[in-house]
């Protein structure tokens, strides 16, 4: 621990957060750990909250993360509660740091773990420290992720030493242990509750005499062998108790938190006198304590474990069934008494009432009702069994855990034996495939259910599903846009559309797309289902056929409607498009924002179709300078074996921009032609005016003339007259090939009139080598700045290297660059969003508030904010709330 304090308050005074996450195995001391570095930053807090989770927590949707922030969780939870809590979050962070402390997370509810784990990224821009303790088992993918991210300081607990052993016996016994006595306490394994069981055994016993400052074993008597696990001190602490006081901790273990003493009473049947004299002897024995609101509970969860596994089934059922009755009695949230009931039957959960409740009760919590409808037990095949199978892959799909809905749904397959059952299972699970980028499994699924398949309405959506699952992974020769079967549905028309644009017939395309739209919304068909993908195609079509300016408009409305629909598993997708036409627009600072959160959500979703966002950000931190960071982000994204969306190589392309910044002219010249060829060899031309400029410029000065050569003549043969925006580009391609000047400029300024920044910046730039290999030193320079007046807008450093060494090949040199573009501090380095999310926050809205105003995700405000307190150089929201008052009250704004 001695490393994580300093870690911790050195983020907290650059006014920042950090989160801890402490494991170990039960009474190692995690909970001691946590406390210990709440105390000792708790001077440096405006606020610290603490809660623990019990066994009843998994059963309230965000009842720990609400718990802790102060508020009432609501059953059952209306929309936006995650938005709600984020909000209240940073509203205490605007009054200082905050210290929000969970003991045994791995008991909380899957929504709590949830928004703990976006939390993660608030702790970036926010004075918020979150410091969390958990066991390894039971397992729980929420914390084995917040365990995996990188900006999580995590802690093994491992116990104590022999010193640690030593003090402890010290600070019992008031005396120096013996080494008898220190070897006979090695049976706790340095666990500190072990240790301190073993210590109240041997006393009880008498086992221990302390005279003359020394602390000694006596030999006779039983030995610490009958101790040999921390679950048997336990035992061996409750034998101590009457049989009346176990009965009574057994019914507090079964309802399973604190309880007050009336709950106590009415469970079993005694009154409050009778009560209070049989629980005296365990608070005695520190196995029960009495919580502020005047409940009581166990010291530590052990006692509760324990007690519990060692109930006789029948009387731990009849307890289960009491506690339901008293729920239903006080009005308990219908989550407990499900469980309740579903844990006092031999069947368990109820499984109507448990469908019922995961349906409506928690149509606003899917990870909560995944977790209740995980506990059902059905009679394996059975139709209440594929009913529980597909409720739970519904919930887990809606919540975006699609690896998650893949095992459910396949293990339910496995078993079914009704055919209605199984077509919906296998319509679910090739959706949760073709999201991964599974695309080998999910067309063995789709050939095997084919082959038995007859009716062609039956068959249409899987022709369908697969033609696009090859279209979505770049396989294959491209069929022109040509649809199969009943080609009006949302299904045939999606795929179409996608091969029309990939042929660069971007007008055709969004025609199509808009068609496929129709044909969905006349159907009624599921979310998931029929060319489901439809609302985010127009606006990447639109970008190459009418613009950024028109693609931007529709790419709001399509995360509007998004946000309004609830179909949030596509949002990874709509900011793909918003990121790319960032992008193209020479946005770039919006760009990354917006990709970066893009990155982070299909992440913890799942989704595998994560190449052109990455690429496209490794292709700014190219130009930026970063070159260590893309090196490492290209390994990384090799090592996951995901493939090129679409069958376009954007990830490849950055590798090869990446050795030409590094001047590695020999590795440019073996890779390039592969980024080339695949996309081209298989029809998909509109590659050619995506990358064309670049991949000839890197032929060219690779000295690979053949390569330039067949770049220029398969450019020339793209049909331009549907992608307007683009049609410059081949004059570009033909400039760079002849070193023509007077070619480039014209490529350069059509490029910058359809709203192309690096288009624009690509042909200045090889207008100005251009120029300067003819001798026209003038009209290189007039050139060269231009280029570099678009270049320190973009902030594109190594373009400005490239383009002095270039020209420097031809005998130019260039003075310091001119008028720069925005500089990289200060507030005229804000972005035009960024200074509107730098406004909402001085007017204080949170991250979800100005999120609904921009449709976007809270993620992307966050990343924003982050981005526009490290321009502005200051601390949090709070001093960026400041700055802007103070501008306000002198005029400024």
């Amino acid at each position: 621990m001695g490393e994580v304090l300093p870690a911790v308050r050195e983020r907290i005074r650059g006014r920042r957060g950090a989160v801890v996450l402490i494991g170990g195995a039960p009474g190692i001391g995690k909970s001691t750990t946590m406390d210990r570095l709440v105390r000792d930053l708790a001077t440096e807090m405006a606020f610290v909250s603490r809660v623990s989770a019990d066994e009843t927590s998994r059963r309230q949707p965000f009842g720990v993360i609400s718990s802790l922030v102060g508020l009432k969780a609501e059953y059952p939870p209306r929309p936006g509660a995650a938005d709600r809590i984020l909000e209240t979050i940073e509203n205490l962070c605007a009054a200082g740091p905050v210290a929000l402390c969970a003991d045994d997370v791995h008991q909380a509810d899957a929504d709590s773990l949830r928004v703990l784990g976006q939390l993660v990224g608030s702790a970036r821009d926010l004075p918020l420290v979150l410091l969390l303790t958990r066991r390894h088992f039971p397992v729980r993918e929420g914390l084995d992720a917040l365990a995996a991210d990188p900006e999580v300081i995590t802690v093994e607990v491992t116990g104590l030493d022999a010193a640690g052993v030593a003090a402890a016996v010290r600070e019992r016994c008031d005396a120096e242990p013996s080494p008898e006595l220190l070897h006979a306490l090695r049976a706790a394994g340095g666990n500190p509750f072990h240790l301190q069981s073993l210590l109240s055994d041997l006393m009880r016993h008498d086992r221990i005499e302390a005279r003359g400052g020394r602390a000694d074993l006596i030999v006779s008597g039983p030995t610490t062998a009958a101790l040999p696990s921390v679950q048997e001190s336990v035992r061996a602490q409750l034998v101590e108790l009457s049989a009346e006081t176990r009965s009574l901790l057994e019914i507090l273990a079964v309802w399973g938190r604190p309880a007050p003493l009336a709950v106590l009473g009415t469970l079993s049947d005694l009154g409050a006198q009778e009560l209070r004299a049989l629980v005296r002897p365990a608070i005695d024995l520190e196995i029960l304590q009495v919580t502020p609101d005047e409940e009581l509970t166990f010291t530590h969860d052990l006692y509760r474990d324990v007690l519990y596994a060692d109930l006789l089934p029948g009387l731990r059922r009849m307890l289960h069934a009491a506690c339901a009755a008293e729920l239903r009695s006080s009005g308990g949230i219908a989550t407990e008494i499900v469980q309740h009931v579903g844990d006092s039957l031999a069947d368990g959960v109820l499984i109507a009432e448990a469908l019922r409740t995961a349906r409506t009760d928690l149509q606003h919590a899917p990870l909560q009702a995944a977790d209740l409808l995980a506990q059902v037990h059905t009679r394996s095949g059975s139709p209440e069994a594929d009913e529980v199978a597909i409720a739970r892959a519904g919930a887990l799909a809606a919540a975006g855990r699609m690896a998650e809905v893949i095992t459910v749904v396949r293990a339910a397959l496995a078993v079914t034996r009704d055919a209605g059952a199984h077509t919906l299972l296998t319509r679910l699970l090739l959706h949760s495939m073709v999201d991964a980028a599974r695309t080998d499994e999910t067309l063995v699924i789709i050939d095997e259910e084919l082959a038995h398949l007859v009716g062609e309405q039956d068959r249409h959506p899987l022709v369908h599903l697969r033609r696009w699952s090859l279209v979505l992974a770049g396989r294959g020769e491209l069929s022109g846009g040509r649809t199969s079967g009943d080609g009006t549905s949302g299904a045939a028309l999606v795929p179409s559309s996608m091969e029309l644009f990939l042929q660069a017939r971007c007008r055709s395309a969004l025609e199509t797309v808009r068609r496929a739209q129709k044909a969905r919304e006349t159907a009624g068909t599921h979310g998931w289902s029929d060319g489901a993908t439809a609302p985010t195609w127009p606006a990447w079509y639109a970008l190459y056929a009418e613009g950024p300016e028109a693609a931007g408009q529709l790419s709001v409305q399509a995360r509007r409607n998004a946000q309004r629909t609830g179909r949030g598993w596509l949002f990874p997708q709509h900011l793909l498009v918003a990121g790319t036409i960032d992008h193209f627009a020479g946005r770039w600072d919006d760009a990354l924002t917006v990709l970066q959160a893009q990155w982070d959500i299909a992440t913890e979703s799942g989704s595998g179709w994560r190449s052109r966002g990455l690429g496209l950000q490794l292709q700014i931190q190219v130009f930026r300078g970063a070159l260590d960071e893309v090196a490492a982000g290209v390994r990384h994204w090799y090592s996951t074996g995901h493939p090129d969306q679409f069958g376009l190589p954007w990830v490849p392309l950055a590798e090869v921009l990446l050795a030409e910044a590094r001047g590695d002219l020999a590795e440019v010249r073996r890779l390039t032609p592969r980024v080339w060829s695949g996309p081209l060899d298989s029809g998909r031309l509109l590659w050619a005016l995506l990358a064309g400029p670049d991949l000839a410029r890197l032929a060219l000065r690779s000295g690979d003339d053949g390569l330039l050569q067949r770049i220029r003549r398969e450019i020339g043969s793209v049909p331009l007259d549907e992608v307007p925006v683009l049609a410059a580009v081949p004059g570009l391609v033909t400039a760079i090939s002849e070193a023509d000047p007077e070619a480039a400029r014209i490529a350069a300024g059509a490029l910058g009139a359809s709203g192309s920044a690096i288009g624009e910046m690509q042909g200045w730039e090889e207008a100005a080598v251009a120029a300067a290999a003819a001798g026209d030193r003038d009209a290189a320079r007039t050139y060269a700045d231009r280029c570099r007046h678009h270049s320190s807008a973009l902030g594109a450093v190594t373009v400005d290297r490239r383009l002095a060494s270039r020209l420097r090949d031809h005998g130019v040199r260039l003075g310091a660059t001119g008028a720069r573009g925005r500089p990289a501090t200060g507030l005229a380095s804000l972005t035009p969003t960024e200074s509107l999310v730098a406004q909402r926050v001085s007017q204080g809205l949170t991250s979800p508030q100005i999120a609904d105003q921009l449709y976007v995700s809270p993620r992307t405000v966050q990343t924003h904010v982050s981005n526009i307190l490290r321009k502005l150089d200051l601390r949090s929201r709070v001093e960026l709330a400041a700055l802007f008052a103070r501008r306000a009250d002198a005029g400024l704004d």
